[in-house]
């Protein structure tokens, strides 16, 4: 566990290093604290976007990533050299309040994050939810760690295969979501850590970043610093947190900080002088960009977000034509910037056409809590009817089903309260710009659920969950918030209701390690989360035995393919894993003996193969074998290999 904590440290070090320059230097009239708290995304967004230009030059993660690192730090460093003239004065006007505020959040933030792995069972991370999804990704991660993006259409599938058969699978995925892939191979090579150990903690590092980018957006909406804070631990660790991390969505985990740091960069002052407007064209061009490169399906309701955004303020008449002229120029030049990666457009259309095909046992695996009760599911309220059911002794704790409707309800009524003062709000642009994106959400969702499209509407509402929650929390929360204004008894209720989502998100988060810590699952959430306490990850026995045999090579046999996903991935890079059929050739490479791992039968290894068996765990049987043994006992064998 320490070992992932320190990966994770170092990640968040390196990408906060790598913005804290161009932040500064970005945006001169921001504060030395929102600097700091949005500098890890934008360090994400410059770290992403140079990966996604090295692969396209056909480079590998794993050699780029020490180098690149090095490189961005560098550059940070001249950024903050560039701008020293305003450091002094931004660091004089650090508020101590906010600072210890935003501290206390990232400790609460880390806890709730990392304790589920804590006391979980070995293997929680790797088969938690959607497992399918982590293995394209890792094994994506797997292929670009070693192999520039063109080694796999220029050969054969039999030569892939011989190359390595953990490398097949990433064959038909090398034309989608790939950026994510990568950065999974750079993350876990800068924390010195196996792509299979590191891939939960890659993205428990997203929300990390998305509570540090929340910060700074929702002090601009109004919300003071411990309503800040509170507001954005809620929103980077509650139901919607956990369920977008369940689903595994890795693509749309590392981009909801990057849209954090998107509508901050659009909330900010109009630039003054030639100077900051060359800084906000670069700064927002770079948020689009990074966006896009890292999640291309969301494209459209961001930019669907932003220009209802902009034309809102210029219909209020609180955007001069040329901050308008701004806007449009970082826009262009983010999509200008895009033209390297243009085949990532025909990626977006495919995505789009494809997930709005999607079956209907998605949704029903997955959004089956949000159709069960809308209200409660639109802000994430479903914990609280039943997430203590399957706690022993604590099940009084939930809350009736009507009651949960209501606070639903009432949630809703606050959006709308906060949508009226978003719009009458003349003193502040985020609250307006939180309003936009959380209506492209919310129209996502409408439009799909009309035409039949469940899960599609349910991702759709997920782009976006913080800053929905985020307009209710600007209407109860931020004093003085503009008209409408509310009756001092109204205003108490209100404050009372955001208090109550609050907790509840807080609550969701505290339930997650307790559920964890005794092995069992909500209900009505997530399907598959059990498949985590059926294989036995444990395999260090199996890595023991290999190594003190000296073998150099294995093949990984298994009926189901999530096993023998997680066996090869976890094995390749230690030991050289090969094909099954590989070592059955008489002319195969290595000794007369080979090293073959299947899987564990109910009653243990068969008789005619006891006398080989070399380590086991209750899954995993390690065989060391005679060459023509392998060989008769192959064929009898079935080794899936297809894991999604």
């Amino acid at each position: 566990m320490q070992h992932i904590v320190l990966a994770l440290a170092v990640n968040g070090l390196i990408f906060a290093g790598a913005g804290l320059g161009p932040m500064a230097l970005m945006a001169p009239r921001l504060g030395a604290l929102a600097v700091l708290a949005l500098a890890p995304a934008a360090g994400y967004a410059l770290y992403s976007t140079a990966l996604t230009w090295w692969l396209l030059q056909e480079g590998t993660a794993g050699e780029a990533a020490w180098p690149l690192a090095g490189l961005l730090l560098a550059v940070s460093a001249a950024c903050l050299a560039a701008c020293r003239a305003t450091l002094g004065p931004r660091l004089a006007a650090v508020s101590g309040k906010r600072l210890l505020a935003g501290l206390a959040g990232l400790v609460l933030c880390l806890g709730f994050l990392l304790s589920p792995l804590a006391v979980g069972k070995k293997g929680y991370d790797v088969f938690r939810g959607n497992a399918s999804d982590s293995f394209i990704y890792m094994f994506i991660a797997r292929y670009f760690d070693e192999h520039p993006r063109a080694w796999a259409f220029e050969q054969t599938p039999e030569a892939v295969e011989a190359a390595g058969p953990m490398l097949v699978p990433a064959q038909s995925m090398l034309s989608i979501r790939w950026t994510s892939g990568a950065m999974l191979t750079a993350a876990a090579r800068l924390g010195g850590l196996g792509i299979v150990e590191y891939q939960y903690a890659f993205t428990l590092t997203s929300f990390v970043l998305l509570f540090a980018a929340l910060l700074p957006f929702l002090a601009a909406m109004g919300l003071s610093a411990p309503a800040a804070s509170l507001s954005a631990l809620a929103l980077s660790t509650g139901f919607y947190a956990q369920m977008v991390l369940d689903i595994r969505a890795f693509s749309q985990i590392n981009v909801l900080p990057l849209v954090a740091l998107l509508a901050l960069a659009l909330s900010l002052p109009a630039p003054a002088g030639r100077r900051e407007t060359l800084g906000r064209l670069a700064l927002l061009a770079g948020c689009y960009l990074a966006a896009f490169v890292n999640y291309t399906e969301i494209f459209p309701m961001i930019i669907g977000a932003s220009a209802s955004y902009l034309v809102l303020r210029r219909a209020f008449g609180r955007l001069p034509w040329a901050e308008c002229a701004v806007h449009v120029a970082g826009f262009l030049l983010g999509m200008a910037a895009t033209w390297p990666v243009r085949f990532l457009w025909g990626h977006m259309l495919a995505q789009i056409q494809f997930t709005q095909g999607a079956p209907q046992l998605w949704s029903e695996a997955y959004f089956s809590w949000l159709y069960h009760n809308l209200p409660s599911g639109l802000f994430g309220l479903p914990l609280l009817e039943y997430g203590f059911s399957r706690l022993p002794g604590w099940g009084f704790c939930d809350l009736p089903g009507w009651l949960v409707t209501i606070l639903g309800l009432g949630l809703c009524a606050l959006f709308v309260l906060g949508g009226l003062r978003a719009a009458a709000d003349p003193d502040r642009r985020a609250p307006l710009c939180a309003l936009t994106f959380s209506l492209a959400s919310l129209a996502a969702f409408a439009l799909f659920w009309l035409r039949g499209a469940p899960w599609v509407a349910g991702k759709g509402l997920s782009y976006f969950y913080p800053m929905t929650a985020a307009v209710a929390l600007y209407a109860a929360l931020a004093r003085p918030a503009g008209k409408p204004a509310l009756p001092r008894p109204a205003a108490l209720a209100a404050v009372v209701l955001a208090g109550v989502f609050l907790a509840g998100q807080l609550v969701a988060a505290g339930l997650r390690p307790a559920y964890a810590a005794l092995n069992i699952d909500y209900p009505r959430y997530v399907r598959n989360h059990g498949r985590y306490r059926a294989i036995d990850c444990n395999i260090a026995g199996l890595k023991d035995a290999l190594a003190r045999a000296g073998t150099r090579q294995l093949a990984v046999c298994s009926a189901d393919p999530w096993k023998w996903s997680f066996l090869g991935l976890s094995l390749d890079g230690p030991f050289k894993v090969v094909a099954p059929g590989g070592l059955a050739a008489p002319d195969g490479p290595g000794e007369t003996e080979v090293f073959v791992a299947l899987d564990r039968a109910p009653g243990g290894p068969p008789p005619e193969l006891a006398g080989y068996r070399l380590a086991e765990n209750t899954s995993y049987v390690l065989y060391r074998m005679p060459r023509e043994v392998w060989a008769g006992l192959l064929p009898t064998l079935t080794c899936n290999t297809t894991p999604y």
